[in-house]
């Protein structure tokens, strides 16, 4: 969501994974040793996903009327932030990025990390989720800061972590997991399309 990505734009974050010590740290340099920039191809915000084709399949999802409100461009990660309507009077807010990873991280520390940095709420769950994706993925469900549940979508894959992630309007005592189940399907295909979308642009 927009709060978690314009922490990448002003830090000018760059992330780079050391296999020895299967680690995550943060550079501030074009090419820090050991980074991953001669294993993968350059990111390109092309990649991301656009408010056109959000737009295109997230009425099941209930939102409507994508914009998007910020860019966040870089060597290795690439970030997109969204609104959307829904039936909330508080905004939806969605995210897109791509990250730069050595390949051989453990899935784990790559979550670890993640929720090291505020990317992944505190106490955000892993879902049951039926993912068929190629690479190793995981969904996860938590409390947003304007009331809204988020699920966020992992995948690493390739030397890439991708990342997507939408907020969804909550009646008062549901919790994230209990919005997760009443809509599971709806939500993973909203998740999955957007890195599909990611995944053919970066063929």
């Amino acid at each position: 969501m927009k709060s978690r990505s314009s922490r990448l734009f002003p830090l000018a974050v760059l992330i780079t994974f050391s296999l020895a010590c299967q680690t995550l740290t943060k550079a501030f340099t074009s090419n820090p040793g050991g980074s991953t920039q001669n294993e993968n191809p350059s990111l390109a915000m092309e990649w991301l996903v656009t408010a056109n084709e959000l737009n295109s399949f997230s009425t099941d999802i209930g939102i409507v009327s994508w914009a998007v409100i910020e860019d966040t461009p870089g060597e290795n990660r690439i970030c997109r932030s969204f609104q959307g309507a829904s039936w909330s009077a508080i905004p939806n807010e969605g995210l897109n990025c791509v990250f730069t990873v050595s390949k051989g991280l453990s899935f784990q520390s790559v979550i670890d990390w993640m929720f090291d940095e505020g990317r992944l709420y505190e106490g955000s769950q892993p879902v049951n989720s039926n993912l068929n994706l190629d690479g190793e993925s995981a969904i996860y469900a938590g409390d947003y800061p304007n009331g809204h549940a988020v699920f966020d979508l992992i995948l690493v894959h390739d030397g890439h972590m991708y990342w997507s992630s939408v907020s969804l309007g909550r009646a008062p005592g549901d919790s994230p997991q209990s919005v997760y189940q009443s809509a599971s399907q709806v939500i993973d295909a909203f998740l999955v399309k957007v890195i599909t979308i990611n995944l053919d642009k970066s063929k």
